[in-house]
C-alpha cells in the first residue's frame, strides 16, 4: 500500500490541476457508490435527527457531498511533494490570523480547537508550513497508511504526537507550542456528557482540561474549500478561556458546553464539509440509553 500510494502521488503530481482534481472527483463519486447500506443510513440519520434539515431527500444531498468531498481532500494530499515549500500559498487564503500571530508572540502556548470538517489535514499542514509552532494531535493509523501520511505530514513541517501522549504535549505547550486537538469525534468512556445539537453527548475533554490545566487560549481553527474563489478559506476565530475555579469537573463541563455550542453553529453553516459517516453518538447510546435523550440509531 505505501509504495502504491507514493507511486500514485508522483502520477497525479505529473498531471495539470483540473486533471487532478477531475480524479478527485471520480474517487469521490466512487466512494459514496462502494458506501455499505448502514453507513449510508447513519449519515442520513445523523443529519436529519440534528436538524441541519427535516427534508429526507436534501438530507441525502449532504450526506453523499460529505462523502464525495473526500476525492479532493486524497488529493489535496497527495500533492504535498508538489505545493510544499511555499507552493501551497496559492492554494488559501486566511482571516483572522492576528489571533494566531499574538498566540505565538506571548509564547505561552496555545490550543487549537479543530473538528473532521473540511480538509483537516490540509490545514496542519499549511498552519505548519506558515511558521505555526503546531504539535498535531492524530489517531494512529494501521500500518503503511501510517508511515505514508506521517511522511507527507513531514513534508509540510508538522510534528505529529499520538493520542497517547498527554505528557509531550504539555511539554510542548511550556515550550510555546500550539498543540492542535480535533474534537468532535465520539471519545468513548473518556469524555463527559455535554449538550450537543439538542442531546447529551460525551465530549472529549482534551481542549478544555488542557486549557484550564495551562491557562493557555483555545482557539478555534476551520477550513472551508469556497468553490467560487477555488480556494481553501482558513478561518481562525477568537479564543476562549476555560473555566477556573475550584471545581475542575463544573469548569471542564461549562468550557465544553460553550465549545460544542461554536462547533455545532459551525456545522450548520456548513453541513456538507462535516463527517457525518462517523458515529458520534455510538458510546452514549451504549452508556447512557437508559437514562437520558439519545438520538436513535440509523444502523439498525
Amino acid at each position: 500500500m505505501y509504495r502504491f500510494m507514493k507511486l500514485f502521488s508522483a502520477f497525479i503530481c505529473m498531471l495539470p490541476h483540473s486533471l487532478q482534481y477531475a480524479i478527485g472527483s471520480i474517487i469521490g463519486e466512487l466512494a459514496w457508490l462502494l458506501l455499505p447500506p448502514k453507513r449510508r443510513r447513519l449519515a442520513i440519520g445523523q443529519i436529519l435527527f440534528c436538524k441541519i434539515t427535516e427534508d429526507p431527500a436534501e438530507a441525502k444531498r449532504i450526506a453523499k457531498k460529505s462523502t464525495t468531498r473526500f476525492g479532493r481532500m486524497m488529493i489535496d494530499v497527495l500533492r504535498y511533494p508538489e505545493i510544499k515549500d511555499g507552493a501551497y500559498k496559492d492554494m488559501f487564503e486566511m482571516v483572522g490570523c492576528e489571533y494566531l500571530d499574538d498566540a505565538k508572540a506571548d509564547g505561552r502556548g496555545a490550543v487549537l480547537m479543530a473538528i473532521h470538517s473540511g480538509n483537516w489535514e490540509l490545514l496542519g499542514g499549511i498552519l505548519a508550513s506558515e511558521g505555526y509552532p503546531l504539535i498535531s494531535v492524530a489517531m494512529k493509523q494501521n500500518g503503511d497508511a501510517d508511515r505514508f501520511i506521517n511522511e507527507y505530514r513531514e513534508l509540510m513541517h508538522q510534528h505529529v504526537t499520538y493520542k497517547t501522549g498527554v505528557r509531550e504535549m504539555v511539554r510542548e505547550l511550556q515550550k510555546g507550542s500550539m498543540i492542535g486537538l480535533i474534537m468532535d469525534q465520539d471519545p468513548g468512556d473518556k469524555g463527559i456528557l455535554v449538550p450537543f445539537f439538542g442531546y447529551e453527548t460525551l465530549t472529549p475533554v482534551g481542549p478544555a482540561v488542557m486549557g484550564r490545566m495551562k491557562d493557555v487560549p483555545i482557539i478555534p481553527v476551520m477550513i472551508h474549500y469556497d468553490e467560487y474563489k477555488k480556494k481553501h478559506i482558513i478561518t481562525v476565530s477568537a479564543p476562549f478561556y476555560a473555566e477556573h475555579t475550584e471545581d475542575k469537573k463544573r469548569d471542564t463541563a461549562v468550557t465544553l458546553t460553550k465549545l460544542n455550542e461554536w462547533i455545532e453553529d459551525y456545522i450548520r453553516r456548513y453541513p456538507e464539509d462535516w463527517f457525518w459517516l462517523h458515529n458520534r453518538w455510538k458510546w452514549t447510546r451504549r452508556y447512557y440509553a437508559d437514562s437520558i435523550e439519545v438520538p436513535p440509531d440509523p444502523m439498525k
